[in-house]
């Protein structure tokens, strides 16, 4: 008997419906979640050492907000949605960034934080970043060029109505007339001029005649002639009785020419013109001059002309749209609307904005100096309104961001930065630096070099996941195979640390000052970043 050899051979759907989808080959998760939580304990014990938490906290959410940012920028499914969502996140993520660095600053510079912790600060921001953007591995260059791109379009109009804002609150203030030199009319000219002699009969002829042409127009836009087409004979007639319509309607041609002729003569004539009228028989001059002055007959054909209008642009859009796609024209418009989007969210929650920014100040001042911050602060708020000082304050936070992009991706061209797999490199370079000068500002020594040692395993266990992830996938077992990676780097970088501390403190005309402890933490991590990529590559 035979037996059918394709039978048990899975089919094309099968093997399709099978395969695993695109976000499984990325780094696996327990590699992820052991690099993010290993930055997130070692800042934040550094920043709680220094006294610097709170602050630091805010900037590393606002530098892992830019994680999200490029993240969201970068989404294949409702590009447009998620777009809009990159370009509000952007904005607020610059706002705590700046403001989590600008705290640390004045606490530096109130003696509140010890001198340099602004670079801590630094550290602490780059690795928060660096980690966020681990477990979706979705930094490189395509795609920090493409929230770049699309947050400069919303910041622009962020920027544009902030600075309107301001120009008209100084100009209101100050009493300014800018076009007071220009020779403007005091009041503009009526479209229908009203004299007791003569009425506007050729305005009034030829806006209604443009009306009844703009109405033409949208009939002939929508598609009522292709509706009424389909070949039966109560269809024919109608389709015959529409084509007279547009045939009449077209006859305001006439209106329009004889409506210029009226008024240009009216210009012309002056005097003469009312002479004129005064010829004209007194039931025509009364029946001509009731149509001139119809108040109905002016609004309908205004908004006649509006309406066609409308719907004539309406109609010619949508039919773009459909030919050439509407995905492609929302995600050029999905920018704009989301700088809108940011801009009401500040226009609205502004109170809101200003006492948590005022609020943080007042804790971060000693007394003495806080009370004339705020009472400046307070003086910019009445002067300009508080609406006007929050869109401000988005508006820079959005600029922030657009310089912190646009830094990033300059950093890729000069390839200081990795282009590809950018997470995990930059987590651990922020580590380093938030070791190295916690260290020098005078942190406990033991959790700077555990920081520096975390460095090391954050960066050999990320180059590892990526690596993992393309050749195995997220799917495939691989939990062993991470701890033991990660337990070897942590070992490697441990010795090579301790064996640098001993080889120091047994030198006896070089004493372990806080200083020297940094310098030598971050050579240190030098030596343990070549030993492990050593050790651990073959």
């Amino acid at each position: 008997m035979a037996v059918d050899s394709d039978a048990d051979e899975p089919s094309v759907e099968e093997e399709w419906a099978a395969a695993p989808p695109a976000s499984n080959w990325r780094p696996p998760r327990a590699g992820a979640t052991l690099a993010v939580l290993i930055v997130a304990v070692g800042c934040w014990l550094l920043a709680d050492a220094l006294g610097s938490l709170d602050a630091l906290s805010i900037a590393a959410v606002g530098a892992a907000g830019f994680a999200g940012v490029i993240w969201l920028a970068t989404r294949e499914r409702f590009t447009p949605v998620w777009t809009l969502a990159s370009v509000v996140v952007a904005p607020f993520s610059g706002v705590l960034l700046v403001a989590g660095l600008g705290y640390v600053g004045v606490a530096q510079f109130a003696g509140f934080a010890p001198q340099g912790a602004v670079f801590v600060g630094l550290g602490v921001a780059l690795a928060a970043f660096g980690a966020a953007a681990i477990p979706g591995d979705a930094v490189d260059r395509g795609s920090v060029t493409t929230a770049a791109r699309s947050s400069s379009v919303g910041v622009l109009l962020l920027v544009v109505v902030a600075g309107g804002l301001v120009g008209n609150t100084v100009r209101k203030e100050e009493e300014l007339e800018p076009l007071s030199a220009l020779p403007l009319p005091e009041e503009l000219p009526s479209l229908f001029p009203e004299t007791a002699l003569t009425p506007p009969l050729g305005t009034v002829l030829l806006i209604g005649s443009l009306s009844l042409l703009a109405l033409r127009a949208a009939l002939t836009a929508l598609p009522i002639a292709e509706l009424l087409d389909d070949r039966s004979d109560d269809d024919e007639i109608a389709l015959r009785l529409f084509e007279r319509l547009l045939a009449a309607l077209n006859a305001a041609q006439i209106g329009v020419v004889v409506g210029i002729v009226l008024l240009g003569a009216r210009r012309l004539l002056g005097s003469a013109w009312t002479e004129l009228w005064g010829r004209l028989p007194p039931v025509a001059a009364d029946l001509l001059g009731l149509f001139a002055t119809a108040e109905v007959v002016r609004r309908l054909s205004l908004r006649l002309i509006a309406v066609s209008v409308a719907v004539v642009v309406a109609v010619k859009l949508l039919r773009r749209l459909h030919r050439s796609g509407v995905r492609r024209y929302l995600s050029r418009v999905a920018p704009l609307v989301g700088g809108g989007a940011a801009l009401a969210v500040g226009w609205v929650a502004h109170e809101t904005i200003l006492n948590v920014v005022l609020g943080r100040l007042e804790a971060t001042l000693p007394a003495s100096v806080a009370s004339t911050v705020l009472e400046q602060a307070g003086t910019v708020i009445d002067y300009y309104s508080g609406e006007v000082v929050a869109v401000g304050l988005i508006a820079l936070g959005g600029v922030a961001a657009v310089i912190t992009l646009g830094l990033l991706r300059l950093g890729m061209a000069f390839r200081v930065v990795p282009g590809r797999h950018t997470g995990h490199a930059l987590a651990a370079a922020g580590l380093l630096v938030t070791g190295g000068f916690a260290a020098a500002v005078g942190a406990p020594l033991l959790p700077a070099l555990g920081a520096v040692v975390g460095a090391v395993v954050v960066w050999d266990l990320g180059g590892f996941g990526v690596d993992l992830g393309r050749d195995v996938g997220r799917r495939a077992p691989s939990l062993a195979v991470q701890f033991v990676r990660a337990l070897t780097a942590a070992l490697i970088g441990g010795v090579t640390v301790a064996a640098a501390l001993a080889a120091t403190s047994r030198t006896p005309s070089v004493s372990l000052a806080a200083e020297t402890a940094a310098v030598l933490a971050l050579f240190a991590a030098i030596g343990v970043a070549v030993l492990a990529s050593l050790a651990l590559a073959r």
